[in-house]
């Protein structure tokens, strides 16, 4: 997905966001939105402008991990909401399925408030399930620890259909993302027994980044779940490579009207069809 004019305001946060959860200054703030500008007009994905800034960033305040700080309680509150709402997703691969989409209702900009009055799920499941029980393993491309946590429903129904299920996260903190520092720090294993590397640092994952297990998923034809838009504004500039689902919550405009949904829906899209 490439850069609308909606998101040069989103950009802009993100990079006082940034600059200010890694110390830097007024100087530095302005520096960064600065950066946006001139990358904005290059015609990039937003995901694409996300990765230069914060790499940006980092190498100028030298913080590795600047949101690191919140993500205990993020963890806590999904924790705390997950047992709130057993029950409220049937055990059924739907069931499952909207307890992941569910899971992405937040990110660093909003809080998860996890009302399920609140949630709107459309999603083509019987096109979906179709598609990912055509293999035995799976490939899911985690987002962040609250998603982590509701994709277990998803993980779990699968591998006991069976499969081999593959869940991969960061290989170093990027935003609130789910990194492979958390999956030691949270315990995250004992959850999911195949976690493993994207090997980046970056908001979504482009194919040529990837390697090993990740790599042997992509191009063996095993079907991919990408949660989030990050994920989502990354892979589909290659669209035509391979089909690939799409699972998240509708947050801004820009990916809204490219896929004619609304604001605040909870989607799966079945091997990238927009329909």
């Amino acid at each position: 997905m490439k850069v609308m004019i909606y998101c040069r305001d989103c950009l802009k946060r993100l990079a006082r966001q940034a600059a200010t959860l890694s110390g830097g200054d007024e100087a530095l703030i302005a520096s960064a939105v600065r950066l946006v500008d001139a990358l904005f007009e290059s015609g990039r994905s937003p995901t694409d402008i996300s990765n230069r800034l914060l790499k940006y960033v980092k190498g100028e305040t030298r913080v590795y991990d600047a949101y690191g700080g919140g993500k205990a309680l993020e963890f806590e509150r999904a924790m705390e909401a997950v047992q709130r709402l057993k029950g409220f997703f049937p055990d059924t691969f739907e069931g499952a399925l909207r307890s992941s989409a569910f899971g992405n209702g937040g990110d660093f900009f909003v809080d998860h408030t996890y009302d399920a009055d609140l949630f709107f799920f459309r999603g083509d499941v019987a096109k979906i399930e179709h598609q990912v029980y055509n293999s035995d393993k799976a490939l899911i491309l985690g987002d962040n620890l609250g998603d982590f946590l509701f994709d277990l429903p998803l993980v779990d129904l699968l591998v006991k259909g069976g499969k081999e299920v593959f869940y991969a996260v960061k290989e170093h903190p990027v935003q609130n993302d789910m990194s492979m520092a958390d999956v030691a720090r949270f315990g995250a294993e004992a959850m999911c027994g195949h976690i493993i590397s994207t090997g980046t640092d970056e908001v979504g994952l482009k194919p040529g980044d990837m390697q090993g297990r990740i790599r042997e998923c992509w191009e063996d034809g095993s079907p991919v779940i990408a949660k989030g838009m990050g994920n989502y504004e990354t892979i589909s500039e290659y669209a035509g490579e391979r089909p690939v689902i799409y699972v998240m919550k509708v947050k801004c405009r820009s990916v809204a009207e490219t896929l004619g949904r609304k604001i605040g829906e909870y989607i799966a899209i079945a091997g990238g069809d927009h329909g």
